[in-house]
C-alpha cells in the first residue's frame, strides 16, 4: 500500500521549490558581477583567487570545495588582521559559493554556506562599518533565512547609502531587491529603479535584461519608464535581449509594428 510523503518532506521539499524560484536570474547576474571585480580587484590574498575568479567571470565550472578551501585557508588571517581588502575578496568567493549551493539538492549545505556569508558579512562590517558589500552581504543572507522584514530592509537601505552606484554590487543587489519591490519603502524602490539605470545606462543591456526578467511584475513599468528617454538603437538592443527570454515589452515606449511582414518595409 503506498504512502503519502510525511509533512516534513513535503515541507523540504516546498521550501526547495522556494529557493529555487527566489534565485531567479541570480547565476547570470553572479557571472557579471564577478566579471566585474576580476577586473577591478586583481590582487586577492591567495594566488589560487584570482584565476578562479576569472574562470567564474567566464562562466566555466568550479569546485566549491576548492573555493571552501581557499576561503578557509585565508579568512582568519584576514579577520585577526582586520584586513578589510582580503575579507571583501573573500566575502565575494563566498557569495558565489552560496549562490552556487542554493541550486544544489542539498539544504543543509546550503544553509551553511547562506551563514557563512552572514558571518563574513559581520566580520567585514566590524572592521569596517561602512563596507556597503558587508551590508549586502548581510542582507543577501537574511533574506533567505528569514523573508522580507524591518531588518533585511534595513540592511538593504545601508548598502544603498554606503554605495549607490558601485556597478559590479549593483548587478548583485538589483535582482534581490527588484523581486520584493512592492514590500520596499519609497526610498529602497527608488535605490533599485537607480540600479536599473546605472547598469542600463552603462550599456550593459544583456545584464540589464537579466535585471528587468528578476523583477516583479510591478516593477517593470518603472523601469521602463526610465529607458524612454534612451537613443532608439539602445532601446531596440535592450528589447532584442529582453524578447530573447521569452517575454515581451508592452509599454508607449516600446511601440509594436502590428502590421504583417509585407506590408513593414
Amino acid at each position: 500500500m503506498s504512502k503519502e510523503p510525511s509533512a516534513s518532506v513535503t515541507r523540504q521539499r516546498s521550501d526547495r521549490a522556494y529557493r529555487r524560484v527566489l534565485l531567479g536570474s541570480n547565476i547570470t547576474i553572479a557571472v557579471c558581477a564577478l566579471a566585474w571585480v576580476a577586473s577591478v580587484a586583481p590582487n586577492l590574498t591567495s594566488p589560487a583567487i584570482p584565476q578562479i575568479a576569472g574562470r567564474i567571470s567566464r562562466g566555466e565550472r568550479y569546485d566549491l570545495d576548492q573555493l571552501r578551501q581557499i576561503i578557509a585557508e585565508n579568512l582568519p588571517a584576514a579577520r585577526r588582521q582586520c584586513s578589510v581588502k582580503s575579507m571583501r575578496e573573500l566575502l565575494l568567493l563566498q557569495l558565489a559559493i552560496a549562490d552556487e549551493s542554493m541550486r544544489s539538492d542539498s539544504m543543509k549545505q546550503a544553509d551553511a554556506d547562506t551563514e557563512a556569508v552572514a558571518s563574513a558579512s559581520r566580520a567585514l562590517l566590524l572592521c569596517a562599518p561602512s563596507e556597503g558589500l558587508g551590508w549586502l552581504g548581510s542582507y543577501w543572507s537574511a533574506i533567505r533565512q528569514e523573508g522580507f522584514g524591518p531588518r533585511t530592509a534595513a540592511f538593504l537601505g545601508h548598502s544603498y547609502k554606503l554605495a549607490p552606484h558601485e556597478a559590479w554590487l549593483q548587478l548583485i543587489r538589483a535582482p534581490l531587491a527588484l523581486r520584493v519591490y512592492g514590500a520596499l519603502s519609497p526610498e529602497l524602490r527608488a535605490g533599485a529603479v537607480q540600479d536599473f539605470a546605472d547598469v542600463f545606462g552603462a550599456r550593459l543591456f544583456p545584464s540589464a535584461a537579466a535585471l528587468y526578467q528578476a523583477a516583479a511584475v510591478g516593477a517593470r513599468a518603472d523601469l521602463l519608464n526610465l529607458t524612454c528617454d534612451a537613443p532608439e538603437t539602445d532601446r531596440e538592443l535592450f528589447r532584442g535581449y529582453v524578447t530573447g527570454k521569452g517575454l515581451q515589452l508592452r509599454h508607449p515606449c516600446y511601440p509594436t509594428d502590428e502590421r504583417p511582414a509585407y506590408q513593414r518595409d
